[in-house]
């Protein structure tokens, strides 16, 4: 029957067109339906007589009913075969229609292309000719469209076009695996295959360059891409400026947005947020400004990214102001800001010391149903600890982990620093064991903290316990964390101890500074008797060695070996006398006491957790 419709169907008219006259076609066609007429008949009535049986139908009803029965399901497979094509016609039409890979055809908010994926198994057999495919597939490759066999101009254009793209597939499956001298390798083998590269091709080949940081040879593609007659579009350009802004070389990519534009090509909003970014990143909030200002002159409307940008700025200065203003901005022109948007003024406040407005816009973002992350919860029990305020940071702890957020190092870092501050050992072993227990591993700022509250406590035991365990965690203390353990025996007088801290530190390839020389100094001074030759020897020794005296060394001094003698060693050096007494000296050194204010020293980023923490000076 699958015969008998394929023989009436009109693909098979078709193929026959060039080989046959107009009037065979319709000939044949009735000589075989009368043919299998009569045979069916035949056979019928061969089979009634065997049995036995007689018709009572007259020869004209039984030749109706063998017709009837013979064309109603070769009609139906005649329809089935029509909804089939029809179908296959709407998806090729579909796929020809869809979206283009990485770096081509459509464009995202963020300047990147949409990935398409096509079938892996089938790149090597769509290059080239049709071998192994069935009989019936090459049939509806080659004539499914038409009666012509052979292929017209347009479609052999679409199957270039698919096979690079399938092509470009390949090489965007390279990029994803890091492996960018094969990504080069397979665009030169779309030249080897007799077909022409895309933009895609090379914007794919470029992102892997600058994805491995060689911005040189990324470069080196672009030009290629020119030189080939393949025209760079944005994406192009927005590729190597952000290769240039991961490299600290901002300037590289403003150069690359003007040759954007003396080549004709219009910059994007992602074009101008790596600028805006580039700028924020160095704390240039004027130029990172000016940049904005440019973008709307140009006509192209900011997105939410380049205000976040400035934001940033503003909060690495402390300028809480200057990142409302942006957030009021955002709001005017009706971009919804993100939590990263509000995470930035809160971390603005907290580097200004401003609590309470850190709060008021941690719940101005709750209110506007946007949900704080871990690093927004983080910023605010920062700037509670900044404060002093251990009862607030470890309110706003509780907070987070009732909201399901999980705290990270930077968290507990935050909060064990608040501890610290209030002199709460307790409270900062209590932080410490729960984040051993959630599996976050604590750093040396985290321990260092930890210390700093021992020292505040004057609990030398559990600071030595702290640091035992600090090094049994194979994390190599710093500077920081010999001077917060020396501290409590410092203020014990054990001068011994400090020294042989001291002799620690040396071995470990470590150099003491003020911080430390302030505590062994400290040491000195509270040592019955008082230890003035060695004071007056390590100030010297310690100048020689080009470490700053403070007030607060200066103080120490003074009350080491006394008023007279800390201002002649002082005046050797060339530094101004001390005024009062010793008394008031150390008064002023209690009352200001190095406590631990972290906000006098700017962030750094820990590289080995991949958290923000700020330099954990604790006096």
């Amino acid at each position: 029957m699958e015969k008998l419709a394929w023989m009436f169907s009109p693909m098979r008219s078709q193929q026959q067109t060039k080989m046959q006259p107009d009037s065979v076609g319709p000939l044949r066609k009735m000589a075989i339906l009368v043919s299998l007429t009569v045979l069916v008949y035949y056979v019928d009535t061969r089979l009634q007589k065997m049995s036995g049986e007689r018709s009572h139908n007259s020869f004209l009803a039984d030749m109706l009913t063998v017709v009837f029965c013979m064309l109603l399901p070769a009609f139906f497979l005649y329809m089935d075969c029509q909804r089939r094509k029809q179908k296959q016609g709407v998806s090729q039409k579909r796929s020809n229609g869809g979206k283009r890979s990485l770096h081509g055809g459509e464009v995202d908010s963020t300047g990147r292309g949409s990935r398409g994926k096509l079938p892996a198994e089938n790149f090597g057999n769509d290059i080239g000719s049709n071998e192994g495919r069935s009989t019936h597939e090459a049939r509806g490759a080659g004539q499914l469209t038409g009666c012509h066999t052979q292929l017209t101009a347009q479609q052999l254009r679409s199957r270039s076009l698919a096979s690079v793209a399938q092509w470009n597939q390949a090489i965007n499956a390279s990029v994803r695996a890091g492996n960018h001298d094969k990504a080069e390798k397979l665009l030169h083998e779309i030249y080897d295959a007799g077909l022409m590269p895309d933009t895609i091709s090379y914007n794919s080949v470029i992102h892997a360059c600058a994805k491995q940081g060689d911005i040189t040879r990324a470069e080196l593609w672009l030009r290629k891409m020119r030189d080939r007659g393949v025209s760079p579009n944005t994406i192009s350009y927005n590729i190597l400026m952000d290769a240039c802004v991961k490299a600290d070389d901002a300037e590289a990519a403003e150069r690359w947005l003007a040759r954007m534009i003396e080549d004709g090509v219009s910059p994007n909003e992602v074009s101008y947020a790596t600028l805006i970014h580039a700028s924020a990143k160095h704390g240039a909030t004027e130029y990172a400004e000016q940049w904005l200002q440019r973008m709307l002159s140009e006509g192209v409307e900011p997105n939410i990214v380049s205000y976040n940008s400035l934001i940033y700025a503003c909060g690495r200065q402390g300028d809480v102001e200057g990142a409302e203003k942006w957030v009021n901005e955002v709001e005017k022109r009706g971009l919804s800001a993100r939590v990263t948007t509000y995470t930035a003024v809160v971390d603005a406040c907290a580097k200004a010391g401003d609590v309470l407005r850190a709060e008021k816009w941690m719940e101005r973002m709750i209110a506007a149903d946007v949900e704080p992350n871990v690093v927004s919860y983080s910023a605010m029990i920062d700037a509670c600890s900044k404060a002093g305020d251990p009862a607030r940071a470890e309110q706003w702890h509780k907070r987070m982990l009732d909201q399901g957020v999980q705290p990270n190092a930077h968290t507990f870092s935050a909060v064990i620093s608040a501890c610290a501050k209030g002199g709460d050992v307790a409270g900062a072993w209590r932080h410490l064991k729960r984040m051993e227990e959630a599996s976050i591993p604590a750093d040396v700022v985290v321990y260092s903290s930890v210390l700093d509250a021992c020292a505040k406590a004057g609990d030398s035991d559990s600071a030595m316990q702290i640091f035992q365990q600090m090094r049994a965690q194979d994390i190599r203390p710093n500077v920081v964390a010999y001077a917060s353990l020396a501290r409590p025996f410092a203020h014990r007088g054990d001068w011994i101890e400090v020294e042989r801290l001291a002799q620690m530190m040396s071995e470990e390839g470590l150099s003491m500074n003020e911080y430390f020389l302030y505590a062994l100094l400290l040491a000195y001074a509270s040592a019955r008797p008082r230890q003035a030759d060695r004071a007056a020897k390590a100030f010297l020794e310690a100048r020689a060695r080009g470490i700053e005296a403070n007030k607060h060394v200066a103080a120490a001094l003074g009350r080491a070996v006394g008023r007279v003698r800390c201002n002649q060693l002082m005046a050797s050096q060339g530094m101004p006398a001390q005024q009062g007494s010793a008394e008031q000296q150390q008064q002023s050194t209690d009352s200001a006491a190095w406590s631990g204010n972290r906000a006098s020293k700017p962030p750094h980023h820990n590289k080995r957790t991949g958290t923000r923490h700020t330099d954990a000076w604790v006096w």
